[in-house]
């Protein structure tokens, strides 16, 4: 038979260095990359609303060009409109047009029934700015006073709580 001969290694021939562990990485992001590269658009897609399914509802807050915004929460199958309904009962002037956008980059989100939250990118939460439709677009204000007002009481008794628990 064969003669096996053994071969005393050193022991830094077992450490790992970085250059093991950037070669260890680009493997494992190439392996990840042929997974997904061979996925069918249905296959993506079913993933994509598998992830989301987890998420029954959505915080969306609606930031005003002065920078003042509103919040709340809205399930995952209420639709865009609804999001539009309620930047639209918060607005200074309810009759002029306006607009809901994400960013970046700017993406308009329509005013429509037709498309459900779950469907759009604003799961979990998001931001969501709002404009005049019409110039000039950056002119407010934007909030309607019963809102500002309502804030500036909120203030004024947290004010006057931590003043009668300080005194």
């Amino acid at each position: 038979g064969q003669e096996m001969t053994l071969i005393e290694v050193d022991d830094s021939f077992f450490e790992v260095t970085g250059d093991d562990i950037r070669a260890l990485e680009e493997a494992r992001k190439r392996r990840e990359a042929d997974r997904q590269a061979f996925k069918t658009r249905k296959v993506r897609e079913r993933e994509r609303e598998e992830r989301l399914s987890r998420f029954a509802d959505c915080a969306v807050r609606v930031v005003f060009p002065d920078q003042t915004w509103i919040q709340a929460r809205f399930l995952s199958s209420e639709a865009l409109s609804d999001v539009y309904a309620f930047a639209r009962s918060a607005l200074a002037d309810p009759a002029r047009p306006f607009l809901l956008f994400t960013t970046p980059p700017r993406k308009n989100l329509p005013d429509t029934h037709d498309t459900q939250l779950k469907n759009t990118d604003l799961l979990p939460a998001a931001n969501v700015h709002c404009c005049w439709a019409s110039p000039p677009a950056g002119v407010g204000p934007f909030m309607a006073f019963r809102f500002i007002q309502s804030i500036e009481d909120g203030e004024k008794q947290r004010q006057e709580q931590e003043q009668t628990q300080g005194g």
